[in-house]
């Protein structure tokens, strides 16, 4: 604690952003609820509502929720007393910008306060790019879509950035990121505030996904969750409530760097038998195509359940059991309640899900803590909201 007494100001400003939080999250919401949510009395709650309604940041849309909307049917009388005033954030109050990028693209989507996206883009990347290249890169991203977007300038709440490898989120530096050159000990943010003054937050892109995940894909409800992004490497995420594990502000869980193979094959980080060297995207296909001479990981979609299935899926019994081994270690460290798989490919995803499910029975039906494995197709609209969830979050602490 600092020793410094807030004054009634900073009081009044925190309410007033955790008021504006709650109907921001929960929508449709009255004051009374609020009363009984926050502890806050009655007529604070009436002031911080009339306030934020004049401030163009909230507006009453009705005294019934649209799930409460349809008419009672069978006969009985309407419940008597005054019925609330329900409101819900005004979507174009804010807006802001969230980005997904790794070697090979970036995604860009705009969200408005209310988390509805209204805009989404993709940039492909060269095949070799430096840090000066993707700084351009995404500067580009960022004008055309202001651009295209034209959303108001004044209203626009800030970046929140996903980038690969491992993340200073205090400093808002790349730590290291070997598949781009020139990365190491970046200072992203620093960078992208030279064009613009708006609040720059930078997080790992595997963390973002899986509280993206939490929020609005298939991890919904579980209070404990590990991801593994799967793309040109393997990002890892262990989220405990609402919140991804760190040290000491910076990311740590490079689980595609975890090594099982010292013979194994060579890895980008230099070393060999690594994870990623086993089951990202490239490294993934020799294997199949022992199997199947197929060229792209969106074949296996169809293949899996073709007469070709069985061959390739014994084709990878090597790379699976370098994947189970991972999970294994994993959950003797965090025993996570889920475990979610995302990949660029629908076949993919599910033949790793699958794979894992058979390969770890004695955990799935462990008794006093059962584990679930599923996996989801990335979704760049999903993974750009959840970058801009980082933005509005940021805010709402202010």
């Amino acid at each position: 604690m600092s020793g410094v007494p807030l004054r009634s100001a900073d009081i009044r400003e925190r309410n007033a952003k955790i008021i504006l939080g709650f109907v921001q999250s929960r929508k449709y919401i009255s004051q009374s609820e609020l009363v009984g949510i926050t502890g806050l009395r009655a007529p604070t709650v009436y002031r911080i509502f009339t306030e934020l309604e004049k401030q163009g940041l909230i507006r009453p849309v009705g005294t019934t929720r649209p799930e409460e909307a349809a008419p009672v049917s069978n006969g009985s009388e309407e419940k008597k007393g005054r019925k609330p005033q329900y409101y819900e954030v005004v979507p174009e109050a804010f807006y802001s910008i969230g980005i997904d990028f790794w070697s090979r693209s970036a995604t860009l989507a705009v969200s408005d306060f209310s988390g509805t996206v209204r805009y989404v883009d993709e940039l492909l990347f060269p095949e070799q790019i430096d840090s000066d290249a993707l700084v351009a890169s995404l500067h580009s991203l960022i004008e055309s879509a202001l651009a295209k977007s034209q959303i108001d300038l004044s209203r626009l709440l800030g970046f929140g950035i996903g980038a690969p490898g491992r993340i200073d989120l205090e400093s808002g530096r790349i730590l290291s990121y070997p598949r781009i050159t020139k990365l190491n000990n970046f200072p992203l943010v620093a960078k992208l505030q030279e064009f613009y003054s708006v609040p720059v937050y930078l997080h790992n892109n595997a963390s973002l996904a899986a509280l993206a995940e939490l929020k609005y894909g298939a991890a919904q409800g579980v209070k404990s969750l590990f991801t593994f992004l799967v793309r040109s490497g393997v990002g890892g995420a262990y989220i405990e409530g609402s919140q991804p594990f760190t040290v000491l502000g910076k990311t740590a869980l490079e689980v595609g760097h975890l090594s099982f193979n010292c013979e194994g094959p060579h890895c980008t980080c230099g070393g060999q038998g690594c994870l990623e060297a086993y089951i990202a995207e490239d490294a993934i296909l020799p294997f199949i195509q022992k199997a199947y001479p197929i060229q792209d990981l969106s074949e296996l979609d169809t293949l899996l359940d073709s007469p070709h299935g069985p061959f390739i899926r014994s084709a990878l019994d090597e790379p699976l059991h370098i994947f189970e081994l991972a999970v294994r270690n994993i959950h003797t460290l965090f025993s996570p309640e889920r475990y979610l798989i995302i990949s660029r490919f629908a076949g993919y995803a599910r033949l790793l899900q699958e794979e894992l499910q058979n390969r770890l029975q004695d955990l799935i039906m462990k008794a006093d803590s059962p584990v679930s494995i599923v996996s989801d197709v990335y979704d760049s609209r999903r993974i750009g909201r959840g970058a801009t969830d980082l933005v509005i979050e940021q805010f709402l602490k202010g």
